[in-house]
């Protein structure tokens, strides 16, 4: 529906209505239009944000040694920013084929048909060029949903320190901090998100600088956050569920923040002392 209102505000001007005039037009079904590569990408592209910032976040953390405190907020921002880069490569092409399967439902009748004709049609390159505007997109988005999600949840425990000794309030805790960093991303990475859904929704040879000039003619600033509340529901639900679930299993197997950098430092020192020994 987000990409629909982007896409075609004649056809959809508002939400409420739309969902109504998919129904009629396209049955059930249209709703789950693109749902291949959403999964798919949204599978990639979260695989390699979150396991990418938790590696560097650690690695960050280690090197800054007893400024990581004061540099926790820095510490984040570069995790998440450099992660969100490389994950865009690589979820990037999913969305040109979930807003293409959108925006034109008759365009193949499946992704895999979709893809067969963007890249005949258009060439592989369309895949891909769309991956700056993505970064534009993504990097904001993942900073500001980590760093919100860290800050609150950081928050949260200090107010309320005894909930960290019951999971399923410290699953509360995560479920909360990811709604709110969810909300936080959707809204900054709005602007960028109707660039891309311009961009995509048919064969063109816009560049975004065009695109975006085309959102800011067709209704000026409002324009670049149309659809920003779907996305805000949207996002909420997929980043607290995303969080829920990583510190889920996280706790259920009773690994804490600092246990992988602990580990790492008992294990040097057992080395240098055998080392000694020898």
């Amino acid at each position: 529906m987000k990409t629909k209102v982007q896409t075609n505000p004649l056809k959809y001007p508002s939400i409420g209505p739309s969902f109504l005039t998919v129904f009629k037009d396209e049955g059930p079904a249209g709703f789950y239009a693109g749902w291949l590569p959403t999964l798919t990408g949204h599978f990639v592209g979260g695989a390699v944000l979150y396991a990418t910032t938790e590696l560097l976040r650690r690695a960050l953390t280690g090197a800054a040694g007893p400024a990581a405190d004061s540099l926790e907020v820095a510490i984040i921002l570069i995790s998440a920013g450099i992660s969100a880069a490389v994950g865009s490569i690589f979820a990037c092409p999913f969305e040109t084929i979930r807003i293409r399967s959108v925006a034109q439902p008759t365009f193949g009748s499946n992704a895999f048909q979709v893809l067969k004709r963007v890249v005949v049609e258009e060439g592989i390159g369309s895949l891909f060029n769309t991956i700056p505007v993505f970064l534009l997109k993504q990097v904001p988005y993942a900073c500001v949903k980590f760093t919100v999600f860290d800050l609150s949840t950081e928050y949260l425990y200090k107010t309320f320190p005894a909930v960290q000794e019951d999971l399923k309030l410290s699953l509360l805790i995560s479920l909360i901090g990811g709604i709110m960093g969810g909300v936080a991303g959707a809204f900054v990475s709005n602007p960028a998100d109707a660039i891309i859904s311009e961009l995509k929704k048919t064969k063109s040879d816009l560049s975004p600088q065009d695109a975006f000039q085309v959102l800011l003619d067709r209704g000026g600033v409002a324009t670049l956050f149309k659809g920003v509340p779907l996305r805000m529901t949207f996002l909420s639900l997929t980043a607290s569920l995303q969080f829920l679930v990583y510190d889920g299993i996280r706790f259920s197997l009773g690994v804490g923040p600092d246990d992988l950098r602990l580990y790492m430092d008992v294990l040097g020192g057992v080395l240098q002392e055998k080392g000694s020994i020898v």
